[in-house]
């Protein structure tokens, strides 16, 4: 006999066997009991959550001759045909390839027709969002009215690209993702069986990066089986997946910590070297903050996903690192994961992503307070009397600031290089009261978006700040269509435009 995957040796064959989806699981057995079954349903989720097996066992619990307490039996001829796929009055048919008018219109013709074998035809539609409008239309009488032999059962992990229409012919249940314990709970079962050895620490990785999905934990695990054989340990796994361990995770923290240019860029090197994928470091260092970010604001032994060795060192990064930063860090790195999609050079990105957050620092940024409350931080730095001599930098016109302009991009470009060529696109367009208008063009609303997040107006306040001696605020704004700001009018301006501008008018 061939060899069959895990995930299909392991596939539940009752609802009680079905992982973290007790709630659909009781009411599809609740509802077979009472004799209460609708017409048509859809399970909808993510991935690997039991849409497709829950599906088969509600086909065969409608058709088994031998009911359990609302479970099938799994041993009478019908659920024995079922479970080997020769059962007539059960199709599975897939719509991302059979997802034209055509098919459907063959299927609602052929649900006229009694059952050959069993009590109920059931029809199982997968990734039922993939249909065709036409096939949706089609569908939708054979829904509305159905023969009383006929079941169906659509699954769909977008249920927001089906019709209203047929959404609201059917019972809706809703899979969540599962968690990490009751995935590692049902690997350790899967192993047991196997006759596989793993360690704990293994278990938890694996099911950390199943994500909530069974399907995808199983085949993990039988890639990893495959790979180490019998005894399956940590370094095995992280090999497979291509992960980086959470020691060198933590090691490469605390390079940023102590802002090591040179370790940072020899420790992304040695990973790339490894053969690990820059854009699974940039993840596994995604996750391993917020975990810093949980041990410091919610240390709850349940929420925390570190292994039991690596957690004091963890405990030691968070207490050290300001709720600030890590909440820095953690924007900064996935807003890199955004730009990785669209950058041919994913290394460098990655590289000034890290330079940037080392640039800044772990301390508080005080420029990202207002103009006010900054001066009166600064007042109350000052020593008092003559105990200290404050170098205060001259006030530069605004003309002049504009002048020297590109000396504010060259102190851009030492804090954020990829800052510095949002801005490439930008012109000053005035220096008010402290406030730096930058102008885009419309055709540069990317660069906009960009310079205008928070942390990078921070940066170019600063360089301002430092060009000018004073506190100073940055805005961006976009040209429209026709090269001109688009301003709101004041009511007198309104009223103006309505009535002529030689009309007396006074604003009550």
């Amino acid at each position: 006999m061939s060899y069959r995957a895990l995930y299909r040796v392991f596939r539940p064959q009752t609802f009680a066997e079905v992982r973290g989806q007790d709630h659909i699981s009781t009411t599809l057995k609740n509802a077979i009991l009472t004799e209460r079954l609708a017409h048509a349903y859809l399970f909808c989720g993510p991935r690997g959550t039991g849409k497709t097996s829950s599906a088969k066992i509600l086909a065969k619990a409608v058709n088994c001759l031998d009911l359990q307490d609302g479970e099938p039996c799994n041993q009478c001829a019908n659920c024995k045909a079922i479970n080997e796929e020769n059962f007539l009055d059960v199709l599975e048919i897939d719509a991302a390839s059979n997802r034209g008018i055509d098919e459907i219109r063959d299927l609602r013709d052929k649900v006229r027709f009694a059952p050959s074998q069993g009590k109920r035809k059931v029809y199982i539609i997968d990734e039922v969002h993939m249909l065709t409008n036409e096939a949706f239309n089609a569908l939708l009488k054979t829904l509305e009215e159905p023969p009383a032999h006929v079941l169906f059962i659509l699954a769909t992990t977008e249920p927001q690209k089906i019709p209203l229409t047929i959404l609201s012919r059917c019972q809706r249940f809703d899979f969540r993702k599962i968690n990490t314990t009751e995935i590692s709970n049902h690997l350790a079962d899967i192993v047991q069986e196997e006759g596989v050895e793993i360690s704990e620490e293994a278990l938890s990785a694996i099911a950390r990066k199943a994500a909530g999905g069974m399907r995808d934990a199983i085949s993990v695990l039988d890639q990893c089986i495959a790979f180490a054989g019998q005894r399956i340990e940590l370094e095995h796994v992280e090999m497979v997946l291509g992960t980086v361990s959470e020691e060198a995770t933590a090691a490469l923290v605390d390079t940023v910590m102590q802002q090591d240019y040179e370790q940072l860029f020899l420790s992304l090197n040695e990973f790339l070297q490894q053969g690990k994928d820059i854009k699974q470091i940039l993840r596994d260092c995604i996750q391993y903050c917020r975990q810093l970010l949980l041990l410091k604001v919610v240390p709850k032994v349940e929420l925390i996903e570190l292994s039991q060795e690596h957690i004091e060192k963890a405990k030691e990064q968070a207490s050290a690192l300001p709720l600030e930063f890590l909440g820095r860090m953690i924007h900064c790195l996935t807003g890199t994961e955004k730009e990785l999609r669209y950058s041919n050079q994913p290394q460098i990105l990655v590289e000034s992503a890290f330079v940037d957050l080392m640039l800044q620092g772990t301390e508080p940024i005080a420029a990202s307070q207002t103009p006010r409350k900054a001066e009166k931080s600064k007042k109350q730095e000052r020593p008092s009397g003559e105990q200290a001599a404050v170098q205060v930098h001259p006030l530069i016109a605004s003309e002049e600031l504009l002048q020297q302009w590109s000396e504010v991009m060259a102190k851009v470009k030492v804090k954020s290089v990829k800052l510095h060529a949002f801005l490439s696109a930008a012109k000053p367009a005035a220096f008010e009261n402290g406030t730096l208008i930058l102008r885009f063009g419309q055709q540069y609303k990317f660069h906009c978006d960009n310079a205008g997040r928070e942390e990078n107006l921070r940066i170019i306040s600063q360089a301002v700040s430092e060009l000018t001696g004073t506190p100073a605020q940055v805005l961006v704004e976009l040209e429209n269509e026709a090269g001109h700001i688009k301003q709101e009018l004041t009511l007198e301006d309104e009223a103006r435009k309505l009535f002529g501008a030689d009309v007396p008018i006074e604003i009550i």
